[in-house]
């Protein structure tokens, strides 16, 4: 949807500025943006140390989950013996430790969420800069983040910044 909007901008400015063509010269450019970062070795290293930290907290909800499922099912199997204290007792304990899992995974998703953000924030800037740098000094204009999913129209001959913002980064495919 950001992602939309943007280029409807874009092509908005690109109107407007269309009724000045003899005033100013603009050049255009679109780069697909996700390809650029998913590209980048940068992005490479983010992607594993978030699998590492998401394999270290799903490792601890399953372990929280173990212990919770092993509560229920010895009070399912002794719960008929049990005075009615310790029975009360026992589903305060389940009650309790399955609301501490539920507390837990919400703040272990909100954590990888913040790691996520951490990560890819520099790789993201990485990119941004490349882009500008190239796009300076190709004398583009404009660059329109033109992923091939959403950019509604590409005439054919514009200048499609990804391979020159790789060999500027020192990307090989």
């Amino acid at each position: 949807m950001k992602t939309t909007i943007k280029l409807v901008i874009a092509i908005a400015i690109v109107s407007l500025c269309s009724n000045n063509v003899s005033a100013q010269n603009i050049k255009l450019a679109h780069i697909d943006k996700e390809a650029l970062i998913i590209s980048m070795p940068e992005y490479e290293a983010a992607m594993e140390s978030l699998h590492n930290i998401g394999q270290t907290l799903g490792a601890e909800i399953d372990e929280i989950r173990v212990e919770l499922n092993r509560l229920i099912d010895e009070f399912q199997r002794v719960q008929e013996s049990l005075q009615d204290l310790v029975r009360q007792s026992r589903l305060e304990e389940i009650q309790r430790r399955s609301e501490m899992l539920e507390q837990f995974q919400q703040r272990a998703q909100f954590s990888y969420q913040q790691e996520q953000e951490n990560l890819m924030q520099p790789v993201i800037e990485k990119a941004d800069k490349a882009i500008e740098a190239v796009a300076k000094e190709q004398g583009i204009t404009y660059v329109i983040n033109g992923n091939p999913q959403i950019l509604l129209f590409k005439a054919v001959g514009t200048l499609d910044l990804l391979p020159a913002v790789k060999e500027h980064l020192g990307i090989r495919d």
